[in-house]
Order: C-alpha cells, then sequence, then structure tokens
C-alpha cells in the first residue's frame, strides 16, 4: 500500500497547493518533491526598472486570461471586467513592484478573498525536478520523522493512541500506517490526535480513512477548473487494506486550530459519515487549493485558487468555517476530554480481572491515568 502523490488540499500530482489563512501553505509535501524559492536578485533587477505601457497591457492581458479558472465564474467575470476599466491607469504605473501591489489591492477588494495576490520578484511555489541528493535527503528526512507518526501507543483502559503530525508522501507511509492501525487492533476505542497535523498527502489520508469502513466509501473530493473546465476527482476508500479494519468501535478525533488540509479531510470526512467524534478546536478552514504562482510575464506571477474540495455528504467543504467539534474543549483539554468519553463508550471486548481493574482505575481519574502512562508510575 504505497500511497501516491496528495491529491487533496495541500498539494497534489498536478502541482496544487493548498490555501491556508492568509498566506500560500506549502504543505510537507513540498519538503520531499517542491523546491521554493527566493530571488533576492529579481527584487535588485526590479530597483529602477519601468515597465512600458504595452508591457503592462501584456500583463493584464494574462491577468485577465488566467482569471478564467478562478473558483467562482461570476466574480471572475467581474474581476476581468474591473481590470478592463482600470486599465489606463495600470498603464501609468512603471513600477513592477507597485503594480503587483495595486493590481492585489483591487484584486481583493472586488473579491473579498484573500488568496489572490500578485508579486513581482518571486518564484514561490515553482516545481522544479528535485536532484537525487535532495529526494534522498527528503526520504531520510522523512524516516527520520517517523513518517509523520510522533506516537502510537496503547492508554490505560485499553484505549488506543496515535498521534499524527503530518500524512507523509514518502512511498513506505502505507506501511507505516498499516503498522499502528495493527498496533490499535485490539483496542476498544480509538484516539486520532490531529491537533498538530499541518496536512500533506491525501493518498496517505485515504489510506488511513479507508480502515474505517467496511465497503468502498466514497469521500471528498476535489473540484478543479483548469483552461476554462471543470473536472471533478472523486475519492474513494481503497478496496483492501493491509490488516484488520477498525470497525465497530468507538473514534474520536482531536482538533486544534492548528489541523489544516488533509486533516481537516479526516476530521470532516468521519464526521459527516458518523464515524467519529470530533473533539477539541474548529480546525482552521483551509479547503481551497491552487495550482501555485502562474506566471504574468516581466516577472510578475499570481496566485489564484482553482480548486476546492467537496463533499458528497454536504455538497460543500470547510473553507473559512474549519470543521466544527462534536464536542469543544480547549487544544490542551482534548486529550483528557476524548480519553474520557471513550472510557465510557468503549465496549469491553476481553474480561479479566487485571484489565477491570485498569479500567476502573483509568475512569476514576483519568487525567492521573495519562499522567502515569507518560511517566511510568503512579502520580502523589
Amino acid at each position: 500500500m504505497a500511497p501516491e502523490e496528495d491529491k487533496v488540499p495541500g498539494e497534489d500530482s498536478a502541482g496544487s497547493r493548498h490555501l491556508g489563512g492568509r498566506t500560500l501553505r506549502l504543505t510537507l509535501l513540498a519538503v520531499s518533491v517542491l523546491s521554493v524559492t527566493f530571488r533576492p536578485s529579481a527584487l535588485a533587477e526590479g530597483k529602477g526598472r519601468s515597465l512600458a505601457p504595452a508591457q503592462v497591457d501584456e500583463i493584464v492581458d494574462h491577468l485577465k486570461a488566467k482569471l478564467q479558472d478562478y473558483l467562482f465564474p461570476d466574480i471572475s467575470r467581474r474581476l476581468q471586467n474591473e481590470l478592463e476599466v482600470h486599465r489606463s491607469q495600470y498603464r501609468a504605473i512603471g513600477d513592477p513592484s507597485a503594480l503587483a501591489d495595486r493590481l492585489t489591492a483591487d484584486l481583493r477588494a472586488s473579491s473579498h478573498d484573500g488568496h489572490l495576490a500578485v508579486t513581482f520578484g518571486e518564484e514561490l511555489g515553482m516545481k522544479k525536478e528535485p536532484t537525487p541528493e535532495e529526494r534522498q535527503h527528503a526520504r531520510a528526512f522523512d524516516a527520520a520523522s517517523g513518517y509523520g507518526v510522533r506516537s502510537a501507543r496503547r492508554l490505560p483502559g485499553n484505549i488506543g493512541y496515535v498521534d499524527l503530525a503530518y500524512f507523509s508522501p514518502d512511498p513506505s507511509a502505507g506501511a507505516a500506517v498499516s503498522a499502528f492501525m495493527q498496533l490499535m487492533t485490539g483496542t476498544d476505542a480509538l484516539v486520532l490526535d490531529l491537533r498538530r497535523n499541518g496536512g500533506g498527502s491525501g493518498e496517505t489520508a485515504t489510506a488511513l480513512l479507508s480502515y474505517f469502513f467496511e465497503e468502498p466509501t466514497q469521500l471528498s473530493g476535489i473540484v478543479e477548473h483548469i483552461g476554462g473546465e471543470v473536472r471533478e476527482r472523486q475519492k474513494w476508500t481503497m478496496p483492501y487494506v493491509q490488516g484488520p479494519r477498525y470497525l465497530g468501535k468507538p473514534v474520536f478525533i482531536l482538533t486544534s486550530s492548528h489541523t489544516h488540509s488533509a486533516a481537516e479531510l479526516c476530521a470532516y470526512d468521519l464526521k459527516n459519515r458518523h464515524r467519529a467524534v470530533i473533539v477539541g478546536e474548529r480546525t482552521a478552514g483551509d479547503a481551497n487549493s491552487s495550482t501555485g504562482m502562474l506566471d504574468l510575464g516581466h516577472n510578475l506571477s499570481v496566485l489564484i485558487p482553482n480548486g476546492q474540495t467537496k463533499s458528497p455528504i454536504t455538497n460543500a467543504n470547510w473553507e473559512g468555517s474549519g470543521v466544527q467539534p462534536d464536542v469543544p474543549a480547549a487544544a490542551g483539554d482534548a486529550l483528557v476530554t476524548a480519553y474520557t468519553l471513550a472510557l465510557g463508550q468503549a465496549k469491553w471486548t476481553v474480561e479479566s480481572a487485571e484489565l477491570a481493574k485498569e479500567r476502573n482505575a483509568a475512569s476514576k481519574d483519568p487525567r492521573a491515568a495519562l499522567l502515569q502512562e507518560i511517566d511510568g508510575f503512579p502520580g502523589k
């Protein structure tokens, strides 16, 4: 089970970048296959440089053409019209940096979309083929990071706990997922901690989600505007997983404002499929994506959102609003809250005096049980 590159908000094999908050968030896939470069020389070249009116016309024409792939067709047409209305004003701006700022301000004022941005002298998010050395370093980095797995353990009371930092794009990530899910097989409930998960590979996220459904199940896909066409890519759980699936047992997902992208997808789909209870804070609210910075000529480029996640259940997504928790809790309290719920809702599959004693002690004081699990000794 070797996940491919991400194909949901975050980073995909077509070069799509996830858009987070006010900035372009390059997810962890960037560690392995992308370079984000900034050329100070480009700014130096721009000092004292002046654009001729004909060159500004070329930039505006290119921008209008690129806007045809903007997520919202009605707003796209309005933006194109307004660019034409202001063309004479743009032609009077010779400084490329000032022109970029003015175009950005006009696009955002009309669309109320802070993701739209025209830049000068930057090559943000431009894809290039990594060197063999970069590939080797990326794989070594991913392995040293546990393929995104911070922790996978059994908590007192036979509750499973997995803490994921990100969804790795590495070919070995699938084996890592199957390994920790194998460890969780005998537990009576599962807590999946995504509070610090920045997203990553959609394929790895799909591999994990596949363990929670018995039959192939449609997940949230992505709708893209490319070349004037609208394309929808569906996502389904995998028909086969390595090891047993995790079925018929309570699942709790921990979230925070630092839960982004593919991690939000997991929370959103499991919540809407009534397969998990979300505990914690509202997530970041990043569901739109872009193919990256598009060249406008004369060292200017533009970022235009052209993809958005779409759930087959809600026909919507979590952009801006975030994934709302079923059980609100501060991020720092989410684990003990979910652990307490898990202890109360789990149906014990094995009866023994030793396990009963452990369950009773954990249920009596879940926080102390968690501290003992970390420290190894009972609290005084």
